[in-house]
């Protein structure tokens, strides 16, 4: 993969590994309680489970399951089958370029049950994962999405990885639904959008849950900040120009059905972090969701979310140490 001149150098991770904290890890291996992580959806907003990511490995934390929804899922099967945190950052910098995010959007035809339909999305995780099934995975892996048929949540665990995470990836009228089995499926974010029940059901002695997607308390600022930005705005060519030409805008049309969908989204994932022992919320106010041409802003976000939790994460595993 591509690697940014001078970005990821060995001294630049060390150093900023030494700034936050180069404590080992508080307990040995031999007595270490079974942790899971949740990685919510979020679309590029989720870029920030990289910074987190970086954060654990630093700091000696080993997840034994993973769950993700969404973009999570997408960013939970990488690091199942293999990349660390740098090598995640490095891809998402190999794709941030717009001809690389254009070739991702892969236009429907008449666009009936969506306006892309995902196969470059895949492509590019088979490619990256080398085409894994989840039974090949280093780390367990769940993913969630949507059952359109049944209208009720799924849980993917076996089979091909990369169709599932396409499933939970694929955000409603705007990707086309995916077919597994005889079934469609849609964003796993719908049912599930922080997944903490499946590591629960699983029986992990600690869950951690990661969620970009801001609380209904912080959803009240940040509309405050957002009013404030477009008044500013109005009056711009710039801002005029979006407004008219295009549709991920806000108050635009597919602007308007994430946002929605989010409206849901929030009261689900609220109920699911009150069930984990630690929440990471790696949150802004000028995040959006679309943007995947900037992984550095997301991913040092998540970097900071994390450092913030590390007293409380090594408490809790101290507190819940196997004898």
């Amino acid at each position: 993969m591509p690697n940014p001149a001078g970005a990821f150098s060995h001294n630049s991770r060390a150093a900023r590994a030494s700034r936050e904290s180069a404590l080992p890890p508080v307990i040995p291996a031999h007595h270490r309680p079974r942790l899971g992580i949740a990685f919510s959806g979020g679309a590029a907003r989720g870029l920030a489970h990289i910074g987190v990511i970086q954060v654990l490995e630093e700091h000696g934390f080993t997840c034994d399951v993973v769950s993700g929804s969404s973009m999570g899922a997408y960013i939970g099967a990488l690091w199942c089958a293999g990349l660390d945190g740098y090598a995640l950052e490095r891809e998402a910098h190999a794709v941030s370029h717009w001809r690389v995010l254009a070739q991702f959007m892969d236009p429907v035809f008449p666009p009936r049950r969506g306006f892309v339909r995902g196969d470059q999305i895949r492509r590019r995780l088979c490619d990256t994962i080398h085409a894994a099934t989840f039974e090949e995975l280093r780390t367990p892996l769940l993913v969630t999405a949507t059952n359109l048929d049944t209208l009720s949540g799924a849980l993917f665990t076996t089979g091909d990885v990369a169709q599932a995470v396409l499933a939970s990836c694929a955000i409603p009228g705007i990707c086309e639904p995916v077919e597994i089995d005889g079934s469609r499926y849609t964003d796993g974010a719908v049912t599930e959008p922080v997944p903490v029940a499946p590591l629960l059901d699983r029986g992990v002695d600690a869950v951690i849950a990661v969620d970009v997607m801001p609380p209904p308390s912080f959803q009240r600022y940040l509309h405050e900040h957002e009013r404030a930005e477009a008044a500013a705005a109005r009056d711009s060519l710039v801002e005029r120009l979006q407004q008219r030409l295009n549709y991920f805008a806000r108050g635009n049309i597919l602007d308007t059905l994430y946002r929605s969908l989010g409206a849901a989204q929030m009261i689900l994932a609220e109920t699911a972090c009150a069930q984990a022992d630690v929440v990471i919320r790696p949150l802004c106010c000028d995040a959006s969701w679309y943007e995947f041409h900037r992984p550095e802003k997301y991913i040092a976000l998540g970097r900071a979310a994390a450092v913030t939790q590390l007293p409380r994460l090594r408490a809790l595993l101290a507190a819940k140490e196997v004898a």
